[in-house]
Order: structure tokens, then C-alpha cells, then sequence
């Protein structure tokens, strides 16, 4: 690993652990074993390191679901959903990853929430159009009953931001509950 590598890595886990306002360049830099000074052969400050850090991880989102995706290439619909929501958890569940994603979503830097809305954004507009698709497909196959596809996709949408939002909490008992809501909400739209 390089040490532009080095830097992202340990930058990753501080921007998760501390936050974009709480990282010091100074630690970051003995993290690395390199003297402050010779970070800024590798990065242009902490505002360029933090969107790289966004826009990697953006990338490793949009790697798991599309992997999930091609995974499931010849399952029915609804089997492509729920592949993709273990992704989902999985990808999220990882603690650096949950970490960094509630400090974006719930105190991002003011300055910084566009364009964290607009990296995360691109990767989810194309992945809910997909989901959306299945959904429709389900229904048109009659492997789901005739509904409004807004209202499924807005109750799927909930669940899943639950599920997420429960990966932030130290209850032992996460899987569980994901496990209970997904099946009430499989049984609210009448997948079976």
C-alpha cells in the first residue's frame, strides 16, 4: 500500500471516528508515520481528502449493489430485492462504513451536504430505479398483487432507512428486528 493509500485509509477511519470538523491532519499524519508537512505532497487539504473519502466509498456502495444485481441476474424480481437488501445490510453493517455514513447523514459538514447528496445521490438514483423495476415486475408477474408502485417502493424505502438507521444503535438484537420487519413489511404488500 502506497502512501497516498495510507493516507485515505487512516483518513477514512478518523473522518468516521471523529467526524469532518473533529480530524486533525496533525494525528492523521503520525497515523500515517509522516511529518504534517509531507502530507500536502499527497493531498490538498482536508476538504479535497474528505471528498475523496466520499467518493470512495461511494464507489464501494455502488460495487455491492450492483454486484448483488448481477448475482441475482436470473432470479425473480423479488429475490433480486431481497439479495440486495442483505447487500445493503452487510455493506452498511461493516462498523467503519456505518460509521462514516451516519456522520454524512445525520452532522455532515454544512459546506460538504451538496456534494455528499450529490455523490451518495447519483449511486441511489440508479439503484431505486432498479429496485422500483423489480417491484413492478413482481407485479406484473402476479408474484405481487396490483398496487400503487409509489406506495410500495415509499413502505420499502422506510423499512430499509429502518434497518440502516438500526445499524447505528448498540442494540444486540439488530438482526432480529431487521429479520421481523422486513417479513411485516413482505406481508403489508402481499409478497408471500
Amino acid at each position: 500500500m502506497n502512501t497516498k493509500q495510507r493516507i485515505e485509509q487512516a483518513a477514512t477511519r478518523r473522518f468516521a471516528l471523529e467526524g469532518y470538523e473533529g480530524l486533525s491532519l496533525a494525528a492523521l499524519a503520525e497515523d500515517v508515520g509522516i511529518k504534517k508537512a509531507s502530507l500536502y505532497a499527497h493531498i490538498d487539504g482536508k476538504e479535497q481528502l474528505f471528498k475523496q473519502v466520499v467518493e470512495a466509498m461511494a464507489a464501494r456502495y455502488d460495487d455491492v449493489w450492483k454486484a448483488a444485481r448481477d448475482e441475482s441476474y436470473d432470479a425473480p424480481p423479488l429475490e433480486r430485492i431481497e439479495t440486495i437488501v442483505q447487500a445493503l445490510i452487510r455493506f452498511f453493517g461493516e462498523e467503519e462504513t456505518w460509521m462514516l455514513t451516519k456522520r454524512m447523514l445525520l452532522v455532515p459538514p454544512p459546506e460538504l451536504r451538496p456534494f455528499i447528496e450529490s455523490t451518495l445521490g447519483d449511486v441511489e438514483t440508479e439503484l431505486q430505479a432498479f429496485e422500483k423495476e423489480q417491484f413492478r415486475l413482481a407485479m406484473e408477474q402476479g408474484a405481487l398483487p396490483e398496487q400503487s408502485l409509489d406506495d410500495v417502493y415509499d413502505a420499502y424505502y422506510c423499512f430499509l432507512d429502518g434497518a440502516l438507521i438500526s445499524l447505528f444503535t448498540f442494540e444486540t438484537n439488530r438482526s432480529e428486528r431487521q429479520r421481523a420487519a422486513f417479513k411485516i413489511f413482505k406481508k403489508g404488500i402481499g409478497w408471500t
